[in-house]
């Protein structure tokens, strides 16, 4: 009686948490939507009148990479705690590097739980972000050639300077996506954007870690 009262208050806890996560994604979901909409009419006005938005394009475009290269740390960090160093990890080379990590350095024996452990991490992380729309196979790759594109940012702001510049705020980074990136490139760079908000939310740190 008593081990089947403890499984349920276990499995109503993992749903309590699971809901709140949905319920997280739903509002990300919902605040790129409302914010295109505005962001779309607001173009239109520009087009009808002939004026343009007034942008420092370099230095939008680096902080469009920062969302791309901050995203795939987190994700790293998230699968892999322990490590302070990440040379050589990727989100596509996950699976190897857990691998590797939980192998032991001299003896090359397998810890299996430790293995187990970093799987279980990635494999509900990725599927939380499949939720938002995030593929590895797609945005991997993606968030890579943003990097490579685009630059990031070349000096990393105080805690006060980046809640200054709105480096924390949502939508003040929607809007820099969107005025900034090419209409092909958008959909797949706000999901990238999402990503690291619900990874932020989740964790309850500023969105840009340094």
């Amino acid at each position: 009686m008593d081990e089947s009262y403890e499984s349920l208050c276990v499995q109503l806890e993992k749903l309590r948490f699971e809901n709140a996560d949905l319920r997280m994604m739903l509002d990300i979901v919902r605040e790129n939507y409302d914010l295109q909409s505005k962001l779309i009419s607001t173009q239109r006005t520009n087009n009808e009148t002939g004026s343009k938005v007034p942008t420092d394009s370099k230095k939008l475009e680096r902080l469009v990479g920062e969302i791309a290269f901050q995203l795939e740390r987190r994700i790293l960090f998230h699968v892999f705690p322990r490590q302070t160093r990440l040379y050589g990890f990727t989100v596509l080379n996950i699976p190897e590097k857990i691998l590797q990590v939980s192998k032991h350095p001299l003896t090359g024996r397998m810890d299996e739980d430790f293995r187990y452990d970093l799987s279980q991490r990635h494999l509900e992380l990725m599927e939380r972000l499949r939720m938002l729309g995030y593929s590895a196979a797609i945005h991997a790759p993606f968030a890579e050639y943003i990097v490579n594109t685009y630059g990031i940012l070349k000096q990393r702001p105080d805690t006060y300077i980046a809640e200054e510049m709105g480096y924390n705020s949502p939508e003040f980074l929607r809007n820099i996506v969107i005025k900034t990136a090419s209409s092909k490139l958008l959909k797949d760079l706000l999901c990238l954007l999402s990503c690291l908000c619900f990874m932020a939310r989740q964790d309850r740190k500023p969105l840009f870690l340094w």
